[in-house]
């Protein structure tokens, strides 16, 4: 079943989010739990009794409870969203207490963590009447705040678990709302490749393209051109963010024990998804894409491919498909040239090794098109087996 944890520190403003997600969601697609009440209804005495519990216990209960959540959620059918907690961070100790469980790991299917900025949290728990909140420096929340994305990032790309940060506490909401309704149907490698295929078929259907014979499929970054697009998009985030200064997110999360899984590749579309906004991603994409220049002998090729009606072409990268788009626009080849790639959630799918193998296979034998393939990394060998011609660059 499909398990999504809420996670985020205390005073975060998960509870807050909860009720409002209920009156949001439909009831009899989703149930909605808030961890601790889970917890509290497996102990006589509630949560009151659950404190006076020694670790081990504790543990126990917590790994009950989310059991029963997934129980409830397959016996339903439901999509479960629970409120849960990583770690406990007393102000005076020098590190934090991990309050999660294998359970949980085994459980939870998605994560989205609020990662709210300090003073927000630090306004939420004085105001808080509700919960008796101990007073803790700003500083000390961001620290707390730090370590939980860390461990949460790593422990999710170990388990395979799909992870999500939102930053900004004004869109909190809306932006929950819709991962939530991304994530609540699964997606699978088939149904995945459907929506490529049928993305494919679109582009096939243009006009001009019905005397198509022969078809160049190109890969993207480091074939049409020596760039990186993927890692000149973070170097232009981090000029703003220096937090991402040091690290390229894209080589972190290919090096994980994700690899260059589907699920890593959905796992990359959720860090744009969380570096930037639609309108952020669109002004990043153009910077990129002006800094992009293209081989002169591919750019002669396409040039050439435009003017025959019988031979297409087209890009298909696993890297952001907006890009390549902008960058085919900059040359006046956006009309003849179609582009497959993702990078956003409203793409409606990710760009893998075995998909660009896939749609060299549909133009073959579906389409009956004579494919030239080209290409220059270790993902792009099985669509170079699969074509008529393949050239490495």
């Amino acid at each position: 079943p499909t398990v999504v944890g809420l996670y985020g520190i205390s005073g975060s403003g998960k509870s807050f989010l909860l009720k409002h997600l209920q009156q949001e969601l439909n009831p009899n697609k989703f149930a909605l739990f808030e961890g601790s009440d889970k917890i509290a209804s497996l102990v006589p005495g509630g949560l009151e009794a659950f404190h006076k519990l020694d670790e081990k216990r504790k543990s126990d209960l917590r790994g009950q409870a989310i059991k029963a959540i997934r129980k409830e959620s397959c016996d339903s059918g439901r999509v479960a969203i629970v409120t849960g907690h990583l770690m406990f961070w007393e102000q005076e100790d020098a590190t934090g207490r991990p309050v999660y469980t294998s359970n949980d790991l085994a459980t939870f299917t998605h994560v989205i963590y609020l990662n709210i900025p300090a003073d927000v949290i630090s306004q939420h728990r004085l105001d808080d009447g509700l919960k008796d909140r101990t007073a803790m420096s700003q500083e000390h929340l961001r620290r707390w705040q730090e370590a939980e994305v860390s461990t949460m990032r790593d422990l999710c790309r170990e388990h395979h678990i799909l992870f999500s940060v939102i930053s900004n506490p004004e869109a909190l909401l809306p932006r929950v709302l819709d991962l939530i309704l991304h994530f609540q149907h699964p997606i699978t490698a088939e149904s995945n490749l459907a929506r490529v295929q049928a993305k494919l078929d679109e582009i096939l259907a243009l006009p001009g393209r019905y005397n198509l014979e022969t078809v160049l499929v190109m890969d993207g970054d480091k074939t049409l051109a020596a760039e990186d697009t993927g890692a000149l998009f973070w170097e232009t985030i981090a000029q703003t963010r220096p937090s991402l200064a040091t690290r390229s997110p894209l080589q972190e999360l290919f090096g994980s024990p994700l690899g260059y899984s589907d699920t890593a590749f959905r796992q990359a579309t959720l860090l744009y998804e969380e570096a930037a906004d639609d309108e952020q991603f669109e002004t990043m994409c153009d910077a990129v894409a002006s800094s992009v220049v293209m081989h002169p002998d591919v750019m002669s090729l396409l040039r050439l491919v435009a003017e025959h009606r019988h031979v297409g072409a087209l890009v298909v990268t696993c890297g952001l498909g907006r890009v390549w788009e902008k960058v085919l626009q900059r040359h006046g080849l956006s009309k003849t040239v179609g582009v497959i790639g993702g990078g956003r959630i409203s793409d409606g799918f990710v760009v893998t090794a075995a998909v660009k193998a896939a749609i060299v296979s549909q133009l073959r034998n579906d389409a009956r098109l004579y494919v030239w393939a080209f290409g220059d990394s270790p993902l792009d060998l099985p669509m170079l087996k699969e074509a008529d011609q393949a050239i490495v660059v």
